[in-house]
């Protein structure tokens, strides 16, 4: 996937340098037709860096003569280009990005993507595998101060001591991953608790780190899985399989379809556990419902606390506290 993107954004970048070159041709074409003396002015530039340089190399030309002839050369083509009109730097190369003269890259002699082209490739990568706008849930923008402060019912700790437990766990698990102590985590409790919002923060923290991640909604999911069991086109089921990390977001919220929901979600976190690839599920649901729904043996699976990490959120309702 990362390199896919790269290859895009590269061929969207060689497109850009060619319309700077045709816009550069372009009021080339504009400013000497309407000052001829220019077009001369830059043509005896031209011949005169060449020639410069080659008195330079065989000891004709002083090193700092031709800098200086340059320069009276340049400040007369920009007193030209004022004149009619037209900003001194008019003829100056175009380049979206300056830093780069967007080629993507930038420093000598080892090159690193510049930024421009890192804030593109990640803006893509984030919305290919699901996150987009969502990119912006972070560890860090996890606001604990919205939960309440008062102790959970029955429990001896408030539910803002018990969110900053869970960013904790679920960021140690992002940070840790491949060697986390289990491969899987399953993110238990009502709605309106942040387990959407930690996912889209391990999401962002394992592509950091260079993981091939994607997420969806179990609704999503059960579509993919649909469409592959009726058209035997598994191309985007195995997607599912193959990456590094899955989270699989709201599971319980889609529809029960008989020999597809039950066996699919059964093989894929079958499979993907057999592989030793981590996958992330959050759900509204506790384990009796999980085991009503699902079966006992999904429910294992689950529940297997060598594979699969169990968080349970506690609490109110933030959107309506």
């Amino acid at each position: 996937m990362r390199n896919a993107i790269l290859r895009e954004l590269q061929g969207e970048y060689d497109q850009q340098r060619m319309r700077n070159d045709q816009e550069d041709q372009r009021r080339l074409a504009e400013v000497t037709a309407k000052c001829p003396e220019i077009a001369q002015l830059m043509d005896e530039r031209q011949s005169m860096i060449f020639a410069g340089l080659r008195g330079i190399l065989d000891g004709r030309v002083q090193g700092d003569e031709l800098p200086r002839r340059m320069d009276v050369m340049n400040t007369r083509i920009a007193q030209l280009l004022h004149q009619h009109g037209y900003g001194e730097d008019y003829l100056e190369p175009v380049y979206r990005c300056g830093k780069c003269k967007d080629t993507g890259y930038v420093g000598e002699p080892v090159k690193e993507m510049c930024d421009c082209l890192r804030s593109a490739f990640y803006a893509r990568l984030y919305q290919q595998v699901g996150l987009g706008e969502k990119a912006q849930q972070t560890f860090e923008s996890f606001d604990l101060t919205v939960f309440p402060d008062k102790k959970v019912e029955g429990q001896p700790f408030t539910q803002r001591q018990l969110m900053s437990m869970i960013r904790e766990q679920c960021q140690t698990w992002a940070d840790q991953y491949p060697k986390a102590s289990t491969s899987d985590m399953l993110l238990m409790g009502p709605s309106g608790l942040g387990k959407t919002f930690l996912m889209h923060a391990m999401a962002k923290r394992l592509l950091d780190r260079g993981h091939n991640v994607l997420m969806m909604s179990a609704y999503r999911f059960l579509d993919v899985a649909r469409k592959a069991y009726f058209s035997g086109q598994m191309g985007e089921l195995d997607s599912l399989m193959e990456a590094d990390v899955l989270l699989l977001d709201d599971l319980g919220s889609e529809p029960l379809m008989e020999n597809i929901t039950i066996v699919q979600l059964f093989n894929l976190i079958n499979e993907r556990q057999t592989a030793g690839k981590g996958t992330v599920i959050s759900t509204n649901l506790n384990l009796r419902e999980l085991r009503e729904r699902y079966t006992e043996r999904i429910a294992s699976r689950l529940t297997d606390k060598r594979q699969c990490t169990q968080v349970v959120f506690m609490g109110e309702d933030i959107r309506r506290v």
